[in-house]
């Protein structure tokens, strides 16, 4: 785990690993640091919108269902697919959070890291969420 702190406001923690690449004790450590940490606001599981929901995130969807956490779905990649194609994904996805999820925090992000889509969106999101953005 990578955390990084953001200025003097929060700390983000990247959990680098997840998906085809987590290692076999992936589960048992993330389940331990979700668990003990009474100070977490929220959970961004990151989706690849091209492929949509896989094995490994349907994994990381039950433990944070599991263990009340609310969280986030965002979508990645929206640069790799046609805007029809995009489209149908989203709507699939968002189906499956309004009828299968209780914790998961019903607007999806998609984003794109290369043409920066979205990212100002989430951004605002997250200085939301950590108290860092007054109305």
């Amino acid at each position: 785990m990578n955390f990084f702190q953001v200025g003097k406001y929060f700390t983000l923690v990247d959990m680098p690993g997840y998906g085809f690449k987590a290692p076999k004790d992936f589960v048992d450590m993330v389940e331990a640091y979700l668990k003990e940490r009474p100070n977490l606001t929220r959970t961004f599981l990151l989706i690849d919108s091209v492929v949509g929901i896989q094995k490994a995130d349907s994994i990381a969807i039950e433990m944070c269902e599991e263990f009340a956490l609310p969280y986030v779905m965002v979508l990645t990649k929206i640069d790799k697919a046609s805007k029809g194609y995009l489209a149908k994904q989203v709507l699939q996805i968002q189906e499956f959070v309004d009828t299968h999820t209780q914790g998961c925090f019903p607007q999806l992000f998609p984003v794109s890291s290369v043409t920066y889509s979205g990212i100002h969106l989430l951004r605002c999101f997250i200085t939301y969420i950590t108290g860092n953005l007054h109305q």
